[in-house]
């Protein structure tokens, strides 16, 4: 199948091409104004729309870039801690001594109860 163009359209383009080359013939300096008004226009709206958008997702960019920093302290210390050998009763010590140390942060997750095992009260007509 052929993709054919509206023939309202192909006349809306050519009317719009020609008067586009009859001011630019004969006012150029006014469509150099038009047109810079427009970028204007749309550089204000664009940004306006960046800055709004980046406020929204802020919050949340900022909690998991604040997990993936936790994500990868953690792994990191894995990998370190690994790749060093010690003997085993200082690795014993280290780990009875690092575990009562650190504290364990607040998970960020919480548990919604559902209602599975519930049955739903109807009254039967």
């Amino acid at each position: 199948m052929k993709n054919r163009v509206n023939p309202f359209v192909m006349i809306v383009l050519a009317l719009g091409g020609i008067g586009f080359l009859v001011t630019l013939l004969t006012r150029p300096g006014f469509l150099l104004r038009e047109m810079l008004i427009y970028v204007i226009v749309l550089a204000i709206i664009y940004f306006v729309v960046r800055y709004f958008t980046k406020q929204r997702m802020g919050k949340d960019s900022s909690s998991y870039s604040k997990a993936a920093k936790q994500s990868k302290k953690r792994f990191s210390d894995r990998n370190q801690s690994s790749s060093h050998l010690k003997s085993v009763s200082t690795q014993k010590k280290n780990s009875k001594t690092s575990t009562a140390l650190k504290k364990k942060q607040a998970s960020h997750l919480t548990v919604i109860e559902g209602k599975k095992g519930k049955k739903k009260s109807r009254a039967f007509f």
